[in-house]
Parts: structure tokens; C-alpha cells; sequence
């Protein structure tokens, strides 16, 4: 805050120049010193234009940031050869966007809007990126850009829009999702706040299983009876469904009978502990126990009780103890990997965790310690580093590398080893020890991985 007023305060005290002054700095053969000029807001529009000219691409991007900078000049810039001239003109023109519309009667705002829909059709997955994350959340953002933008082929720029746009109309989404194929529009669609019953019933009839895992896990999605049922006859074969289902915020009456067959012994409990099972529905589950547990496929325990802890007390029931004791047999299996985790917390705490340590690991082929390293590292749980990598993008590995705060040129093993991009489509550093990738695309990577893990576990 302090930095902004420092800013601002420097702005209204900057010393006005005269229109010679102003055309001196503009013919000044030193590009800072044109820079400069390009940034200021008292600028005559003629001298902006002028500078949208430049052949030095800085000063082009404080023209195309510049707000005073003429339309005619935005214009100009959405033709420059330089990605970054375009992307900071992007995020410029998507902010003064609101209630623009392709029917502008003023000349001006019909400019404004020819220039934004050129960029947003922008061959640089990056210029639309930008335009969509500013407008992804913007109720009166243009309806035609907002569509053209949510029908994109890559995922990182019809994501936004899709996930979080008020301007789509249920109808609108759900004749993009009809429309797409081999996008994750199913899954972006699948996590938006309150989706219609329509659109589930969409979703869920679809093949794409991640979608419908995120269906399930979206408490505010409107899931009608018979859907959901529909789900759970379908739900043994997709193990990431399970967990979702016996939480969901209302269940059809015979929904936790049907769940019982099939889910883990630890979602039972689940089931068990939700106060609106009435009791004929807790009797179907615990029948359907009862018979799991004469197969041999549970151990025998008592299901209307808690389920036991790790450890009994001395003076404890024969019976509970030996529950306790398979309970934590089962987490010991679960938790064998880790000490790998643990060892990465406890060399972090001494400041040992560099990335010389994480280089080492990656030499070694020790993928359990290095996947550790990058979660305690990044402060992402370790479910979240495992889709990021599970996922094997490029960017989203750039992206968890350069949250765990490793070197640029360390990101391109971590691709490899870890995340299992081929050679020929990872991401190299830029001037060799820069990450390829700006800060507001690899934070938006790690928003996007983390909110899906996020909404799994739900």
C-alpha cells in the first residue's frame, strides 16, 4: 500500500513539460528517455501515436499500457510483431471494456471494440489469456468476445470465462460443452457456482470423468435425484468419484445403501457420521456391512460406533484393540511414503532443502523425495503437486517449480523426470536463468491445479 501511494503521490507531483520538451524526448535517440515519455498521461496524443511507431519494443509497451495513448494508436499495436506490446495492450483495452458492445455508434468505442475482438482472436495464446482472465468476472464484458473466448481451442484462455463468466447463459454453456471435443470444457463448465440441473444432467451423461468428479464435489451444483443415482450405478469403476458422492449435501433415499457396496472401509464412516440418514437408510448400510464383512473383504468392527483410533487404551475391550490396531495397520500402508516427506520437512526446517538437494534427488531417480521437496518447498500439499505432474503440462510443472522458489534452468529436469513432458515440449528459460513464463500465468496454473485438488477433496 505504502509503494502504491508512493506512486501515486509521484505521479501528481511529476513536473509538467512543455510540447517542445515533449517532442525533444520523443526524438532523443536513448529509449529510456522515450520510454519515459511514453508513460506520462499529460503526453499529447499526436506525440503517443508517434511513439507507438518506435522501433524499440519498450517503448511500444508503455504506449499500448498507457491509458492516454489515442485509440487510433491501440489500434495500430494490435498488429505489432511483439507478443508482450499486444498482451500488455490486452489487459489495457479488457479493462475499459465494460458495456462495450459490436454495434457502437460512437467512432471512438467502435474502435475500442474492433480492437479488443482482433486481440482476442491474437494467434499468442498469451494476449488471449489476458483478455480472459480480465474478463472472466466482469458482468457487463462484451457477450461476443466473452463467446468467442469460451469456445477456445486452449484451455488456459476458455477456462476463466467458462469457470467464472456471468455473461454465459446456461443455455450459452450448454451449447459449448455439446460443441467441444477433446477440451476440458466439461471440467471448467463442471466447477462454476450453482450450475443448473440441465447442465448437470449434461455433465454427468458425458464420458469425461474428471468433469464429473468435480460435478460431484461442487456443493452449490444442482444434482437432481435420478442423476445422482445414475452416478452411483456408474461410480465402482471410478474410484475418484467415491469420495464426493458420500458427500454430497443431499443424497436420494437410496443413495447410501448403494454407496455402501462399494466405497472404502474409512467413506463408510462417512456415511455413518451424516445427520441426515434416517434410520432405515443407516439399517441398508449396515446390512450391506455385515455382508462385506462375512466375504472377509472388511475387518470385523462395530459400524454404529465411531471408527476407532490408531491406539486403544490399556483397559480397552479386546475386540476395540484389535480394531485400533488394524486401523493403523491400514494407515501405515497408506502413509508408506512418508518419510519421504518427512525427511524433505525436517531438512527444510535446518534450511537444508536447496536445490542442490532437489537436483541430487532428480539425479538419483529419487522421484518420492523429490515430489516432497517440491510440495514442502512450493507450500502446496502433496495431493496438489501429484495432478499438477499427473498432468504432465508443461506450464503447470513451471509453474509448481517456480512456486517452490528452484532455479529456471532446474524447471526443465523437473518437466522430464518428474512430470514426464517430452523433450521437445518443455518449457526452456528465457536468457537463460529467466522462467518462461510471466508471474500472472504461472500463479493462474497453480490456481487453476490447486483449485481442482481443492474441489476433489471436498
Amino acid at each position: 500500500m505504502k509503494g502504491f501511494l508512493q506512486r501515486v503521490f509521484t505521479k501528481r507531483r511529476e513536473t509538467p513539460i512543455t510540447y517542445d520538451e515533449a517532442k525533444q524526448m520523443a526524438a532523443s535517440p536513448d529509449a529510456d528517455v522515450r520510454g519515459t515519455l511514453a508513460q506520462r498521461h499529460d503526453t499529447r496524443p499526436e506525440i503517443l501515436y508517434f511513439l507507438a511507431n518506435d522501433t524499440d519494443s519498450s517503448v511500444r509497451r508503455h504506449i499500448a499500457a498507457n491509458e492516454a495513448t489515442p485509440v487510433q494508436a491501440d489500434v495500430l499495436l494490435t498488429d505489432d510483431t511483439d507478443d508482450s506490446v499486444r498482451g500488455s495492450l490486452a489487459e489495457k483495452i479488457a479493462h475499459l471494456s465494460a458495456g462495450l458492445s459490436p454495434n457502437e455508434s460512437d467512432k471512438l468505442r467502435r474502435m475500442t471494440y474492433e480492437a479488443l475482438d482482433k486481440l482476442a482472436r491474437d494467434q499468442a495464446v498469451h494476449v488471449r489469456q489476458v483478455i480472459s482472465q480480465t474478463l472472466k468476472d466482469i458482468a457487463d464484458a462484451p457477450q461476443p468476445i466473452i463467446q468467442q473466448l469460451a469456445r477456445d481451442t486452449e484451455s488456459v484462455v476458455c477456462g476463466p470465462v467458462l469457470q467464472y463468466s456471468p455473461v454465459l447463459s446456461e443455455d450459452d454453456l450448454l451449447e459449448i460443452i455439446e460443441g467441444s471435443s477433446g477440451r476440458s470444457a466439461l471440467s471448467f463448465v463442471s466447477r462454476r457456482r450453482n450450475v443448473g440441473e440441465k447442465l448437470a444432467d449434461a455433465i454427468a451423461a458425458s464420458s469425461d470423468k474428471d468433469a464429473i468428479s468435480h460435478l460431484l464435489g461442487n456443493k452449490s451444483a444442482q444434482i437432481r435425484e435420478e442423476t445422482l443415482d445414475q452416478l452411483i450405478d456408474r461410480a465402482p469403476d471410478y474410484p475418484e468419484w467415491h469420495q464426493p458422492l458420500v458427500e454430497r449435501p443431499k443424497l436420494p433415499p437410496s443413495a447410501a445403501g448403494k454407496l455402501a457396496r462399494f466405497v472404502a472401509d474409512n467413506l463408510i464412516s462417512v456415511l455413518e457420521r451424516r445427520k441426515d440418514l434416517k434410520k432405515e437408510q443407516l439399517e441398508a448400510v449396515r446390512d450391506v456391512v455385515q455382508r462385506r464383512i462375512a466375504s472377509g473383504e472388511f475387518e470385523k468392527r462395530e459400524i454404529t460406533e465411531p471408527a476407532p483410533k490408531k491406539k486403544a487404551p490399556k483397559d480397552a475391550p479386546a475386540e476395540e484393540a484389535k480394531g485400533a490396531e488394524t486401523k493403523a495397520g491400514n494407515a501405515d500402508e497408506e502413509e508408506e511414503e512418508e518419510p519421504a516427506y518427512d525427511k524433505a520437512i525436517a531438512m527444510h526446517a535446518k534450511k537444508k532443502l536447496t536445490d542442490k538437494e532437489v537436483a541430487k534427488a532428480l539425479a538419483a531417480n529419487d522421484v518420492k523425495f523429490a515430489r516432497a521437496a517440491l510440495s514442502v518447498l512450493a507450500g502446496i500439499p502433496p495431493e496438489a503437486v501429484s495432478k499438477v505432474l499427473n498432468t504432465h503440462s508443461a506450464k503447470g510443472v513451471v509453474a509448481l517449480t517456480w512456486k517452490a522458489g528452484l532455479p529456471a534452468d532446474l524447471a526443465v529436469k523437473i518437466q522430464v523426470k518428474l512430470g514426464h513432458v517430452p523433450p521437445s515440449q518443455t518449457l526452456n528459460p528465457r536468457n537463460g536463468d529467466q522462467y518462461p513464463l510471466s508471474e500472472d500465468d504461472m500463479n493462474w496454473q497453480l490456481e487453476f491445479f490447486t483449485g481442482m485438488t481443492i474441489t476433489a477433496q471436498r
